[in-house]
């Protein structure tokens, strides 16, 4: 998911007071933010992710006021140049989630996921990552601190502790856009099956 949010505005506020008093203030509570969600990772793709992420902001990190933005830039584009950049590469690796379908015009018919696809007879399209990576959300809160707050990226998430507090458990992304996969796979083996000859 390519991101980019905008700081929040601060503004004015007058609220009541513990003694029943009006009382001025201020806070930021809005923002902005554009986004563009692309493939689901499996943990493999994430991992290269996560690394190639790493790698560019062990060379420059962006400045809350965008001031080395071009830098910055520049920076993922050189990190990011070791990330497969096509459909096809990244199913071979396994990089990411693909949902599969036959081809409408395709007369092709088989049991071989991969002999199918050589000929034309199925083909793949990219499950859309519907999550919310956790760096998005730290750039979001982290350009609400302020400008010459040290930006700090390390995680040390507790999913047994964002449970507790939500009050139910969540889903495991990675299990989740598998299982999407392989039912898009058996749909499709099993419209594509050879026929039964007549004995």
């Amino acid at each position: 998911m390519r991101q980019t949010s905008f700081k929040a505005l601060e503004e004015s506020v007058s609220f009541i007071n513990a003694e029943g008093n009006w009382e001025k203030g201020s806070h930021t509570a809005r923002f902005g933010e554009i986004e563009q969600r692309g493939i689901a990772l499996t943990p493999k793709g994430r991992a290269l992710y996560d690394r190639l992420l790493t790698k560019s902001r062990e060379v420059i990190r962006p400045a809350a006021d965008g001031s080395n933005a071009q830098a910055y830039i520049d920076a993922l584009q050189d990190a990011f140049a070791g990330f497969p950049d096509d459909w096809a590469t990244i199913r071979t690796e396994k990089l990411g989630y693909f949902r599969y379908s036959p081809v409408a015009t395709s007369t092709v018919r088989g049991s071989d996921l991969e002999e199918l696809i050589r000929k034309g007879a199925v083909q793949f399209d990219p499950i859309v990552y519907e999550d919310f990576l956790p760096v998005s959300a730290a750039g979001i809160f982290q350009s609400n601190l302020g400008d010459t707050t040290a930006q700090n990226f390390a995680a040390s998430p507790s999913q047994q502790e964002f449970e507790l507090h939500l009050g139910a458990p969540v889903l495991d992304e990675f299990e989740h856009y598998a299982n999407l996969e392989n039912a898009s796979i058996e749909a499709c083996l099993q419209q594509l099956r050879p026929v039964a000859l007549a004995s």
